[in-house]
Parts: structure tokens; C-alpha cells; sequence
């Protein structure tokens, strides 16, 4: 027995594309999100090393370990 309510059969009659096309249209929006996900993770990290980087090179961090042996 075949549903003829298919909510994907309805999208699909509506946007004029076959059930085949919007499958492949969602995956294909789906990984796009994904790298977006990935492309803002790695812009971050990015910003954090040169936020450290610049830290490290501009500030002197006293640790205190070399004041108990002088």
C-alpha cells in the first residue's frame, strides 16, 4: 500500500521537482551547513592562536620560579 499523503510527494509536486531532487538538494544543503560549521570552527581557532601568539610576544609572564633562586 502506497501513501498518498507523502508529505515529500506533496513538497515535491509543489516546487515542481521530483522527490529524487530534493533529497539531493537537502543532502547538498546539509553539507554546505557542515563546512560552514567547520569554516567557523577554524576561524576561531585561528583568531585564538593569534590572539595568543600576540600575547606571548607582547606580554613578559612571570612565572615566579626563577625568584626563589635568586
Amino acid at each position: 500500500m502506497e501513501n498518498e499523503n507523502d508529505s515529500l510527494d506533496r513538497l515535491a509536486h509543489a516546487q515542481g521537482i521530483t522527490d529524487l531532487e530534493i533529497e539531493e538538494r537537502e543532502s547538498t544543503l546539509a553539507e554546505i551547513a557542515s563546512q560552514q560549521i567547520i569554516r567557523r570552527r577554524m576561524e576561531e581557532e585561528e583568531a585564538d592562536r593569534k590572539a595568543l601568539r600576540e600575547f606571548s610576544e607582547n606580554e613578559d609572564i612571570d612565572f615566579g620560579w626563577h625568584s626563589q633562586w635568586e
